[in-house]
């Protein structure tokens, strides 16, 4: 594997990934399965795998404060990020903008994730 941006930023959406889920990127998903693996296999466990169904099923519980537009946003920059592919991936420039100007929805809302 080539170390490259792309490459840190797929080390950025683990974290992120860590972040939203409140696990550990390896170790707790069983014999080769990673964080990102894991998120895969739950959105294919889903009957209706919707970016809502799929953080609802991954998410760390001390989250529930926060609302789900936020948080499926940054779930959704954080795939972005460990696409497989290196360059389907957005930039660190990109990721940076996505994070600094959210859309108006994921910062204004009362819809608060309840677990």
């Amino acid at each position: 594997m080539k170390v490259d941006e792309k490459s840190d930023v797929y080390s950025f959406g683990v974290v992120l990934l860590e972040l939203i889920i409140g696990r550990k990127p390896v170790g707790e998903f069983g014999d080769g399965v990673d964080i990102v693996g894991w998120v895969n296999k739950t959105r294919l466990e889903l009957s209706q795998p919707s970016d809502a169904a799929v953080v609802l099923a991954v998410v760390d519980p001390r989250l529930s404060g926060y609302p789900l537009i936020s948080v499926i946003y940054m779930f959704n920059i954080a795939m972005m990020c460990v696409k497989e592919m290196g360059p389907a991936r957005p930039t660190m420039r990109e990721v940076v903008h996505m994070l600094s100007e959210p859309p108006h929805s994921a910062t204004h809302t009362h819809n608060l994730i309840n677990l």
